[in-house]
């Protein structure tokens, strides 16, 4: 069984010399069951310090490629351009911050080769993150998610999983699609099994998640079934959609206080056009967004996409 090992990174320059040597060593582990095969694809989103020049100096015992992205796109689009770039069926996520540990490659492989037509998907049940910016944001963020879709699976914010190339449907895809992976694949009734994986903590480099992604989750589950290239309108318009509807509900709420505690009536105050307003606002921002994205599908011609980023093969 062949495996392609998909690391998206943006300036992780200091972990990924520890991160390459724990991958060959759990490498070197699996290969000596003489089942799997396996390559390793690095796709540095754009970073801008010296990532993409230690990437470049790996030395290792299994095919590397890099994939430098033209510039930051984001760790989805990243994501998709390793696979795009891998020539094995089979793909394994992880994260560059050297919070996920290779070492749970090894039970995780094994499942996925017991069980057919499956997506092996990590649960960091013990995380190693602060719990007011990162945990907290994270389980609200996995609460939404389950309310909202079929999905019974506990951790999407986990990187590490394994799935098949061609469950990927890249036209299907949409917004930060990896914080939604795992739902979307769970409606398709692919089975899905959680293993529960080792966290560490984060020992250098930064993280660029918090409580946005909380509100990122929510506009991606509006446009569950739209797809999308560019991050910057759909976020930007959709948040806007977000927040009108945010003051729409305020406005209400204020309203209804006014009418049942100071007894004044609705059309003596401006409040119930307010309320509209706000609504109707929400309503234009989303249709907006539906609208170019309904206007994207139609006019795209992906037959010969331009590439948003160049490959260089080490070995």
């Amino acid at each position: 069984m062949n495996f392609s090992i998909v690391i998206p990174l943006y300036n992780e320059s200091e972990n990924i010399s520890l991160l390459n040597e724990e991958i060959i060593e759990t490498i070197k582990t699996l290969k000596k069951e003489n089942k799997y095969n396996f390559e390793i694809l690095y796709v540095d989103d754009g970073s801008t310090d010296n990532t993409f020049e230690i990437l470049k100096s790996l030395k290792n015992i299994v095919s590397t490629t890099i994939i430098k992205n033209n510039k930051n796109l984001s760790q989805s689009v990243s994501i998709l351009n390793g696979i795009e770039a891998s020539a094995f069926e089979n793909i394994i996520l992880l994260d560059g911050d050297l919070q996920n540990d290779p070492k749970d490659f090894v039970p995780m492989i094994n499942k996925y080769a017991s069980s057919e037509n499956s997506v092996v998907h990590g649960n960091r049940k013990f995380r190693k993150d602060p719990y007011w910016s990162k945990i907290l944001p994270s389980k609200i963020a996995n609460y939404i998610v389950r309310k909202f879709t079929n999905s019974s699976i506990l951790d999407h914010g986990c990187s590490l999983k394994i799935f098949k190339k061609k469950i990927i449907e890249t036209e299907n895809l949409f917004g930060d699609f990896h914080r939604l992976f795992g739902a979307q694949i769970d409606q398709k009734k692919i089975n899905i099994i959680e293993v529960e994986v080792n966290h560490r903590n984060r020992k250098m480099g930064t993280s660029n998640y918090g409580f946005e992604r909380v509100f990122r989750v929510l506009i991606d589950l509006i446009f569950l079934n739209f797809t999308k290239n560019e991050r910057s309108y759909f976020y930007t318009i959709g948040s806007l959609g977000l927040f009108s509807f945010f003051l729409s509900l305020i406005s209400f709420i204020y309203m209804i206080y006014l009418k049942f505690f100071l007894d004044k009536s609705f059309i003596d105050t401006p409040m119930p056009g307010i309320v509209i307003f706000f609504a109707l606002a929400g309503l234009i921002f989303f249709s907006i967004v539906l609208m170019l994205e309904t206007i994207k599908k139609m006019l795209r011609n992906d037959k010969s996409p331009n590439k948003t980023y160049e490959i260089f093969k080490l070995n």
